[in-house]
This record gives C-alpha cells, structure tokens and sequence, in this order.
C-alpha cells in the first residue's frame, strides 16, 4: 500500500476522516468550533469526512468558504504580487545579509529574519493584515511562535502543556480570532447556505486551526528543508543523507521561478513536509502482509504514506534517492501538498499557491547572495 501507483490512488478518490494529523492524534475537545465556541459543530477540515466516504457536505462547504475568502480569493491573488509583498522579500533579503546568511539567527530567529517573513507574508496574503501593524503582528507571533499554537490540538500533550506552561493559550487563541475576524479578508464575510450556514466565527476559528497545524508549520517545515536546515534523511543503503542541497541550489539560476520551483519539489520530494496522511477504510479489506493474507474491518485507519509513494523506485527509477531537479513530470506528479501534482479529490493544501511563491520569493531574496558566496 506504499507504491506511487497505490498513494495516487488513495490521495485521488474521497476520504473518510478520524482525528488524526499525520500519526498524532487529535484531541477533539481543542479543535474548532467545539472548544472556544461551545456548543458548536466541528468545522475543522482535516476531520471531516467526503461526500463519497460517508460525508454531509460539511467538508465541502466549509473548504468553499476557506477557499473563497482566504486562499483563492481575487484579492488574495493581488496581495501575492502588490508592492506590501515585494516589500517583505525585500526585508528579507536585508535580514539575510545583516543576520550572516543561513545561520541560526536567520533561520530560527522569530524576530526578524525567515520566520518573521513566513510570518507576516502568509498573514499579510492570506488575511490582509498590516504586516506594520506591530500591536497585531506581536499578538500573532506571540501565539504562533512563542507559544507554539499547533501543540494546543494535539490529544493529551495540548492539555499537559497547557496546565504547566501555557495558561492563557485560550485567551491568546481568542485574541488572534479576533484579529482573524476583523481582518480585511473576513471582516464582509456573509453567512450563506453554499457554506452550509457557516459563520465569521466559525471561519475564523477554523483559520486559526488550519494556520496553527499547517500554515505556520507546513512552509517552516520545507523552508528549514530547501535552506539547508534540515537535511536530508539518511536512507538506509542509499547516499541521500549526504546531499548537500544549499550546494545544489547554488549552481541554479536564481532569477529563474520555474527551476527554483522544481529545486523546492525536489527537496520535498526526498523530505516530504508532511510524510503521511490518513484515511479510514469504509469495508473490510484483505491485504498481503509477509507473505500471510490478512483482513481489517471497517473503521481501521490507513495511513497514505506519500513519503514512501515519492521514492517508490518502480516510479521514480533507480535515481529515486539522488536531487535532480530536472527528472522528467517532478512537479506534476509532486505529492507535497497533498496531491499529485495540481489533481487533487477536494484535499488538496488550499494554500499551495501562495506556499510555493512566498517560497520561491524567499528563494529569489537571498539566491544573489548565496551566489557571491560559493564565488
């Protein structure tokens, strides 16, 4: 069930959901609507169920509304290009220098430098706010990053972290909604019945989730890839682990988007920013396990291991496990966002365009840079 052709087909047909994120669980009473808001329905995305593997619709429509007023809106596309952005990159690229190029003070520095930017461009693109806004921004990063927002949602260690180090999570997760709701992206929002009665509130509830567990730790998570920050894992028998790719990035033209995209693709295709993803099975199934056929009723979780679907040799070919950029459909059949490539069953990261160009902008900022330094 690890093949490309097996991950393809489990990533392209509709999913039923548990409360799950990767292997972690989930702790239901922390997600939204059902914590801050009492009393309400569950809104958070990555929990409910498809029409087509035993879902109402929820998914569908509240996915519309997040789409519509967040990520693909008109005016989130013309944030992606207006001068504030260009302004940002041009703050980062200034970082970079004064901050001594990719090191840890650049890199992990919440104050300044790349997760400043990751910061403000995602809030400034997606939500509309004054990245000068300094009293809203500190409240934001507060939460975010000095607080790490996303741990709050997970089964067990959210309520352990909660009693001993962070007491006023809840109030900072009500002061960041409220600056959700009153940014310019939601302030209009309107309920309607395409979005199944959906309200500002729940909107923006469902925003600080969604930004907590995955916009504030999915492009962190490929930028500390594509940087260098991370590495590359060591698999067993292959050479991977000893890919240097900041020196592969450094032979690329840095004006060039298309190939600082499939350098980013690349990176993630041998660390995948999220390696797997789950579904819940529907019926029985019987599978093959050493050589023995087992069977697993209804309502066992399967994991979709897009890692191991990104390095299936039957696929990919022999050079599975060593950086080309240029290998033939890198992109199009790209399984970092949930995907393959742009297809998609509905469950596709809604923010994969703005994550690729903030990224590929980042990359553009500080490539001149690393140019004169490996000159």
């Amino acid at each position: 069930m690890s093949s490309f052709d097996e991950v393809e087909k489990m990533l392209l047909e509709p999913q039923a959901r548990s409360f799950k994120l990767a292997p972690s669980d989930l702790d239901p009473q922390h997600l939204p609507d059902m914590n801050l808001h009492k009393g309400g329905r569950l809104t958070f995305l990555l929990a409910l169920s498809q029409r087509g593997a035993g879902g109402d619709g929820m998914h569908e429509a509240f996915r519309s509304a997040f789409e519509d007023y967040l990520t693909h809106s008109k005016e989130t596309k013309a944030r992606l290009k207006d001068d504030v952005t260009k302004g940002l990159v041009e703050d980062l690229k200034k970082e970079f220098k004064a901050k001594g190029g990719l090191t840890d003070e650049f890199l992990a520095d919440s104050d300044g430098g790349l997760l400043d930017y990751l910061l403000k461009y995602l809030h400034y693109v997606l939500f509309g706010i004054d990245p000068k806004d300094e009293e809203k921004i500190e409240v934001i990063n507060g939460l975010h990053y000095d607080s790490s927002s996303a741990p709050y949602y997970l089964n067990l260690l959210g309520n352990v972290l909660q009693g001993i180090k962070y007491k006023d999570w809840t109030d900072q997760m009500r002061a960041v909604v409220k600056i959700y709701e009153e940014s310019p992206a939601l302030k209009d929002f309107k309920t309607q019945s395409k979005y199944n009665n959906m309200t500002r509130a729940e909107l923006a509830n469902l925003a600080l989730s969604i930004m907590s567990l995955a916009g504030m730790v999915g492009p962190k998570t490929l930028a500390n890839n594509i940087l260098g920050k991370s590495g590359l894992p060591a698999y067993e028998g292959e050479n991977t682990g000893d890919i240097n790719v900041i020196d592969k990035l450094k032979e690329l033209d840095m004006t060039d988007r298309d190939e600082l995209l499939k350098y980013i693709h690349e990176c993630g295709r041998l660390r995948n920013p999220v390696s797997n993803s789950h579904k819940v099975a529907q019926e029985d199934f019987t599978i093959p396990i050493n050589g023995k056929e087992r069977t697993f009723p209804a309502g066992t979780i399967i994991y979709i291991p897009m890692q191991l679907g990104s390095l299936d040799k039957r696929f990919w070919g022999e050079t599975a496990f060593e950086f080309d950029h240029e290998r033939p459909n890198l992109c199009p059949f790209s399984m970092i966002f949930h995907s393959v490539g742009e297809k998609t069953n509905g469950r596709i990261c809604p923010g994969k365009e703005v994550a690729e160009t903030m990224l590929v902008d980042a990359l553009v900022a500080i490539g001149s840079e690393l140019k004169q330094d490996a000159s």
